[in-house]
């Protein structure tokens, strides 16, 4: 108990410890009260896609107000938005590539080489893109591909062989953001609705 005691004397209060009958994996009586981890795979991408950014999202509102937690919290918030793009691509690939003869992507982490893809899957479904917003998101996943190319760089300091990561900004205003990353989601679902309605409409 000397750690304990110690920490407790350095902060001047009781500290969580861990004791005995502690079980991180537990099930609470009413069900209600539990999170369901559902079985089907594809709802499961689904849902791990818009769980990454729901949770990057609210790290940037709770630290809004306080620079800490900035500071702490940018990198799970960077590497949320990345892992939801990457994500994202992917459900597209796997929802929608099969019917013009391109196969879903599970092996790479590339944002690069999935987006490259998924250009390819929109060119055979002939989509149009009046706004101009295909090269918008390009180049937001190409600078998200740069800043962490393999998805590394926000969960480590240091690379395989102990290199320190560079740092790509070392200042970054994360509303602004969480702002743009709102806008990609946004034309990811009108994607899916798009490429949906062909399907449904039975043009593939």
């Amino acid at each position: 108990m000397a750690k304990r005691k110690s920490l407790e004397e350095l902060l001047d209060s009781e500290f969580r410890w861990p004791k005995q009958g502690d079980k991180p994996f537990t099930v609470a009586n009413n069900p209600l009260n539990n999170a369901n981890i559902v079985k089907d795979s594809f709802t499961r991408l689904v849902l791990m896609k818009d769980g990454y950014k729901t949770a990057a999202d609210l790290m940037v509102d709770a630290s809004a107000n306080d620079r800490m937690s900035r500071d702490t919290l940018v990198f799970p918030i960077i590497f949320n938005y990345r892992q939801f793009l990457e994500l994202s691509i992917k459900y597209q690939l796997a929802a929608f590539g099969p019917d013009v003869e391109i196969e879903p992507n599970w092996n790479s982490h590339f944002l690069e080489k999935l987006w490259a893809d998924f250009l390819v899957m929109l060119e055979r479904y002939g989509t149009e893109d009046p706004d101009d917003a295909d090269p918008v998101v390009e180049a937001i996943i190409l600078e998200f591909a740069k800043i962490d190319p393999s998805s590394y760089s926000y969960r480590y300091p240091v690379d395989r062989r102990g290199k320190p990561i560079p740092v790509a900004y070392p200042d970054l205003h994360l509303p602004t953001l969480a702002d743009v990353m709102e806008g990609v989601a946004g034309y990811f679902s009108g994607c899916d609705g798009y490429l949906s309605s062909l399907r449904h409409a039975g043009a593939y």
